[in-house]
């Protein structure tokens, strides 16, 4: 009897630290959610891998330099349901999208949305950013503003 409750316990106690361990890894808390930012860049890598694939970009500083940034997508499996393979980001080719930046300031942050050198926008997200379509087509008329970021959105909304 003793075995068995010892082996209900040290099962019980697998699942809980398993149920930790999952929620810690799907914890979006790096990236400031609140805050989303329009760049441009040119691609240097697509890591198209579990469970997260990630984007590398090349993007100028003020000074013309350039720095490597990273960008958290969902994974493939996800991404094959909207259309995006491991093909879509080509090294070398130039892209627009939106993020939500890590919190700690270092350069890269999650993915929202990103629009093609073709025009083309496809939305690689994984719930650290919103990559929702009616996320896309509000920055759609924030861009024809002129308006690469949160922060100026709301200005420009003040002043009026």
């Amino acid at each position: 009897m003793i075995t068995r409750i010892h082996k209900v316990s040290a099962t019980v106690a697998a699942g809980l630290l398993f149920a930790v361990l999952a929620e810690a890894h799907h914890s979006f808390a790096m990236f400031d959610r609140n805050t989303e930012i329009v760049k441009s860049g040119t691609i240097v890598r697509w890591a198209f891998n579990n469970p997260h694939s990630w984007l590398y970009l090349n993007i100028k500083n003020p000074d013309g330099t350039e720095t490597l940034w990273s960008f958290e997508g969902n994974s493939p499996t996800g991404l094959i349901q909207r259309g995006i393979t491991g093909d879509t980001f080509k090294p070398g080719a130039n892209v627009t999208f939106m993020y939500c930046p890590l919190r700690d300031g270092r350069p890269g942050g999650a993915i929202g949305w990103a629009k093609l050198d073709d025009g083309k926008y496809i939305s690689p997200a994984d719930g650290g950013c919103n990559g929702r379509q009616e996320n896309i087509t509000r920055w759609e008329g924030l861009l024809k503003q002129g308006i690469t970021s949160q922060t100026r959105e709301l200005k420009e909304a003040k002043a009026q």
